[in-house]
């Protein structure tokens, strides 16, 4: 690139102001949304008042708008005028709307960033700004601040406050930041600078990249991730993540979700893809929710599983797999999970299995591995924390039992709004945890095997009630179904004589054991395997 097409220049804050008022200075398309909360915004401002430097901003000049742009925040702003150069900003948007949004006393998306300059601070130790106006005699609005009428602000001031007025204010007009403004290039020469600098330190991701490199008039990376999620989250699944979409077309393209290949892919290659590698996310979804009985994407052990059925579909030619095939596609889901397949190395594991279920999808013999087995001590121990891969697998193994309401026998209908969050109100505690905290067991309340999944609607109202009270009125209206609505949950004969007896110890140990036999049968493994790896296990310790 030649050395005039990228300059070096300064930028001060009344220009910036300008430039977006007149249409020339936008955010284009395939930058993130602005997320900076008003507390991020407050700390600018303040270093701006204090003389701090702020960064510096990086600026595409261009004679060819394209019919896509986001204004700065989201304002209504005008058109570029006929026959001027739009500035696109590459790097700084955040600032640079925080900035934009603070001197109008804008709202973006319901946010308000009306501030006002406190001038009895210390600066040394005290920040300028706040979202509350104080007495009009020392303090002032930031557009009042900064605006042309600042003699009005200035004459109804205390004698006292007036010079740190004029400070400030200077502060704000002299301050002038550097500019890096790249001229007349074409998309895909800035998107390799934007690319680049992002390996320099940026805080941008490989998402962010993609979506500057293959953005066009008409495509929108962000925004065709944006439909798939919200299709699949409108089904009930919940919303998969953009990376984990991309990395499903990626998946077909390349055969791999690490960073480098997929920055690799051409624009031509991910729009020609898009279609056929997304359907086969929907076949996926639908794989999951029908045939593991898995509810949504927040009992998923990990996104990359999503990412691995997809391919099979892809490879499957969007065909449901035949009853063999879709029993190694659901050992290799359990497997996935149990064995915490993608935990350390994800990118490199991943393309290991994509080859596993390309022979799944070609009848191929192939198969995930199975270093241990699940042990009913690891059951008992493992506590309700979301945050965990054989905490969401075990969850998962619960949904997938067909798990049925203990007052009337109908099916759970999980809902994956509430299945994020540990209190969410399908997780629910057979010993109560306010009645495990009074016999002195507060501790062992969150352990799996004391969880069951229960309607989000239900209101058990138990309190501290032992399970002996509460589950005896089920009981009693369930009659001779009674054991085999318990078994949907995973308890057994002797899991139900403990909570009978209220005798939490008996009741874990017989839940636990229950769930790591079930967890070893989904993962394909006979009674014999499962004694032979705990040997071997045993005998390397």
């Amino acid at each position: 690139m030649p050395a005039r097409q990228v300059k070096n220049e300064y930028v001060t804050y009344a220009e910036l102001v300008s430039d977006i008022e007149g249409g020339v200075l936008k955010i284009p398309d395939f930058q993130r949304d602005f997320d900076w909360g008003i507390e991020r915004t407050l700390r600018l401002l303040d270093s701006l008042a204090k003389g701090y430097p702020i960064g510096s901003f990086l600026f595409w000049d261009t004679q060819e708008p394209y019919g896509s742009v986001r204004n700065i925040g989201g304002l209504a702003l005008p058109d570029t005028p006929e026959g001027r150069d739009v500035t696109y900003v590459l790097d700084g948007q955040q600032r640079i709307t925080s900035l934009y949004a603070a001197a109008k006393g804008a709202q973006i998306e319901g946010r308000a960033y009306r501030v006002y300059c406190d001038l009895s601070t210390d600066p040394s130790d005290g920040e300028f700004f706040s979202c509350h106006a104080g007495d009009p005699s020392r303090c002032v609005e930031l557009s009042e601040l900064i605006g042309p009428d600042q003699h009005i602000a200035y004459d109804r001031l205390a004698e006292e406050a007036r010079p740190c007025f004029n400070r400030v204010r200077d502060a704000f007009r002299l301050s002038h930041w550097p500019v890096i403004r790249v001229k007349h290039q074409p998309l895909d020469v800035v998107c390799e600078m934007f690319e680049r600098l992002n390996r320099g330190g940026m805080e941008l991701d490989t998402f962010d990249i993609m979506v500057a490199k293959t953005w066009t008039p008409d495509f929108s990376l962000r925004e065709r991730c944006d439909e798939v999620a919200r299709a699949l989250e409108n089904k009930g699944f919940g919303r998969a993540a953009d990376t984990t979409i991309l990395q499903a077309v990626a998946a077909q393209l390349v055969g791999s979700i690490k960073e480098r290949e997929i920055l690799r892919i051409k624009r031509e290659e991910i729009i020609s893809a898009w279609d056929s590698a997304t359907e086969a996310v929907r076949h996926a979804v639908d794989f999951v929710r029908q045939t593991l009985g898995v509810p949504g994407i927040r009992l998923l052990p990990y996104p990359a599983v999503l990412v691995v059925l997809s391919f099979f579909f892809r490879k499957r030619g969007l065909v449901a797999p035949d009853r063999r095939q879709a029993e190694r596609l659901m050992q290799y889901y359990w497997r996935a999970g149990f064995q915490e397949r993608y935990g350390s190395n994800p990118s490199s594991t991943v393309p290991e299995d994509f080859r596993l279920v390309e022979d799944v999808a070609a009848s191929r013999p192939a198969e995930v591995p199975v270093q241990w087995p699940v042990t009913w001590e690891e059951v008992r121990d493992a506590q309700l924390r979301l945050g965990s891969a054989f905490c969401r697998t075990l969850l998962s193994l619960l949904a997938h039992e067909g798990p049925v309401d203990l007052r009337n026998g109908s099916r759970v209908v999980l809902d994956n709004q509430y299945l994020a969050q540990a209190n969410s109100r399908h997780y629910h505690h057979v010993f109560p945890k306010a009645w495990l905290a009074r016999v002195g067991l507060s501790e062992a309340a969150n352990s799996l095997a004391n969880i069951m999944l229960v309607p989000a609607q239900a209101n058990l109202r138990i309190g501290a009630k032992p399970p002996s009270s509460y589950m005896r009125d089920f009981q009693r209206k369930a009659g001779p179904s009674w054991s085999r609505w318990l078994q949907r949950h995973l308890i057994t004969a002797a899991g139900a004589k403990a909570l009978m007896e209220d005798d939490f110890g008996a009741f874990v140990s017989a839940r636990a054991k229950a769930m790591a036999r079930k967890a070893n049968k989904a993962q394909g493994l006979s009674n014999q395997e499962v004694r032979r790896l705990i040997t071997e296990w045993e005998d390397e310790e």
